[in-house]
Order: C-alpha cells, then structure tokens, then sequence
C-alpha cells in the first residue's frame, strides 16, 4: 500500500443520498397511502436497496476523507514529522472494503429485479464493465481466505490497496478506477430514486448529509363552529 498519496483521485459524491434515505423513512412511517399502488414487498425491498446505498456512499466518503487526511499529513513539517508520523491510510482497506461489498449487493439485486421486471434500471444496466470489475473485487474479497489457506498469497495485494498513480484501487491482479466506481454508485442512486415517486431533488442542490436520523412533528388545532 502507498502511504503517501500522489493526489485525491476519488471525486466526490455530489448526490442526495442522505436526502433520498430521510424521504424513504418518511414514505416508509407515515404517507404509505399516498403510494397505494405499490406492494408492502416492493416498500421492504425498496428500503433495502437505500439501506446498501447509503452505505456504500458513506464508506466510500470514508475513504476518500482518509486519502485527503494522508495528504494532508504529508505536508506537515520535519520538525512535526520528528514527533510521529500519522497513516490514516492504514484504515483505507476496512472502508472501501464494505463500499464494494455494499454497493455490488445494491447492483446485482437492481439487476435481478430489473430481469424480473419489478423495475426498469436505465443506469447501472449501461455500466456493465464496472459492475463486472465491482463483482470481480467483492468476489476476490470473499475467497480470500480459501486462498491464503491453500498457500496461495500471489504477489498483489491482499488487502484492497491505493493504485500507484492514485487515481484508482487494487486487489491482488485486479483494479478498478475510482472513476467507475463513482459512477456505479451514482447509476444506483438515480435507479434507487425512481422508485419513489414522490421524490424531487431540490432544485439548489442543497446537500444533505448524514448522522442520526431525527424526528419532527408538528400539529395544528382548528377550531372548526358548530352548526345550530
């Protein structure tokens, strides 16, 4: 692993994620019967899927926020240096790991459903380079411990790893560009969000972002005249 990052090649994930997530809690809680044609399967495994959004843009944020701390560190003084050298970088694995885990359970089940007719995916159905180089990862990531059982360490990575020009991850002999990875979360995002009907994004792109979810009612009394 490159401890010390060339630059930040993960671009950011300028999208609603979290505002989505509040708006399915809300759909999910309390309106259920504005969507009177949607089935009690379809809401749970609609929920599901911004369940694996959100995390996966939460861990990739992670990453990415772990990069920009390794370059940060990177600039500090020799004097500073002399005093401790910080490696966020060394928790680089444990986030990007659970984004391709969780993203690449939201693609292959918008897939499946597309394939069942459920819904129509016009995004992540195009992408399908970077969903086949998502699965290659998530399965690399999954027999990892067959193979250093049998012996078999091979000579890349073991963990997933910063690409030597920064600008992408790998896994033993695969890799995979930040570049596709950003865009499948956002093609999952924009196929996610069509199954809400009542979902708009705001027109000033007001991000929202993310912590505990926090609820609030408010209520109005009328007074309404009796007849005579």
């Amino acid at each position: 692993m490159a401890f010390v990052p060339k630059h930040c090649g993960m671009p950011p994930l300028n999208l609603n994620i979290e505002l989505l997530r509040s708006h399915a809690m809300l759909v999910s809680m309390f309106v259920t019967s504005s969507e009177p044609d949607i089935s009690i399967e379809k809401r749970r495994w609609r929920s599901w899927l911004v369940h694996c959004l959100v995390k996966s843009a939460r861990h990739y944020d992670e990453a990415r926020a772990l990069i920009l701390a390794q370059l940060e560190e990177s600039q500090r003084s020799p004097e500073e240096m002399t005093k401790g050298r910080l490696l966020p970088m060394l928790d680089f694995a444990f986030a990007m790991e659970d984004c391709i885990t969780s993203l690449e359970k939201a693609v292959a089940c918008i897939r499946a459903l597309t394939s069942k007719d459920k819904i129509q995916s016009t995004n992540v159905l195009v992408l399908r380079e970077e969903g086949l180089s998502l699965n290659a990862f998530r399965r690399q990531q999954e027999h990892m411990h067959s193979q250093i059982a049998a012996g078999q360490t091979g000579d890349g990575p073991i963990l997933v790893s910063l690409s030597d020009d920064s600008d992408g991850m790998i896994l033993r002999d695969l890799s995979m560009p930040f570049s596709a990875l950003h865009r499948l979360i956002e093609a999952t995002y924009h196929d996610i969000a069509k199954l809400f009907p009542a979902y708009k994004e705001p027109s000033s792109q007001i991000m929202v972002g993310g912590g505990m979810p926090q609820l609030t009612i408010s209520m109005t009394i009328k007074t309404v005249p009796r007849s005579e």
